[in-house]
């Protein structure tokens, strides 16, 4: 970089599951960033902001701009984001700065990205978050995103249980092994309904099946 070029920072944050993509945070960020003197990659401006491309089309650009940057600035939820950790990733072999999109300081306890065959997983140095620390930070986060509010989640899985379990809902009857995963595949139905996702779909078929097996059919 030639002497007084100003520096290049990349905006990683999750998209997936939040209203309007996020976008908002991303413009908030950028803004931030370019008051403080850096020249902002702005993932949210690509392709004119549009929504509906492959998602292959958007990493390919993504991953060329920050490939020209010289830090990344990382939204709060991108821990939880399938893109952001790759980008995460990259700018980690790049040797880019991490700053924090909201403090714009260094990123604090920065976990070290560690690929395992085909899945990402991040370590933190310190592991210092309280079992109803890690609970609360994903029920009001991308966990919110995809399900919506827990009363309407819940909501809409128990007009289906209702209907499920009526007939148990007598004196004397018994919850058996065979209403558990129709139970369970009720609410993925019900989270499915609001979002998609494609683990939804995938433990759908998974319930199905050990129905099928508390039937004795496999």
């Amino acid at each position: 970089m030639a002497q007084g070029e100003q520096k290049r920072i990349y905006i990683a944050g999750p998209m997936t599951g939040y209203p309007d993509c996020n976008f908002a945070a991303f413009h908030a960020a950028a803004e931030r960033l370019e008051q403080a003197g850096w020249k902002v990659f702005n993932p949210a401006e690509n392709f004119g902001g549009r929504k509906d491309l492959p998602r292959e089309t958007y990493l390919r650009l993504d991953l060329a701009m920050l490939a020209q940057c010289d830090a990344i600035a990382m939204l709060a939820g991108w821990e939880n984001s399938r893109g952001a950790k790759l980008e995460y990733m990259v700018a980690h072999e790049l040797g880019c700065l991490v700053i924090d999109a909201a403090t714009l300081e260094p990123l604090a306890n920065a976990p070290t990205p560690i690929v395992a065959l085909h899945r990402l997983r991040l370590v933190e140095p310190q592991q210092n978050e309280s079992i109803l620390d890690e609970a609360k930070r994903i029920t009001e986060g991308v966990r919110r995103a995809e399900y919506g509010a827990p009363a309407d989640d819940f909501g809409r899985a128990a007009y289906m249980w209702t209907g499920i379990l009526a007939r148990k809902l007598r004196d004397g009857q018994c919850i058996t092994a065979m209403d558990i995963p129709l139970c369970m595949v009720a609410i993925k139905l019900a989270r499915q309904s609001h979002h998609h996702k494609r683990d939804n779909l995938v433990d759908i078929a998974g319930y199905a099946r050990t129905a099928a097996m508390v039937a004795g059919e496999e």
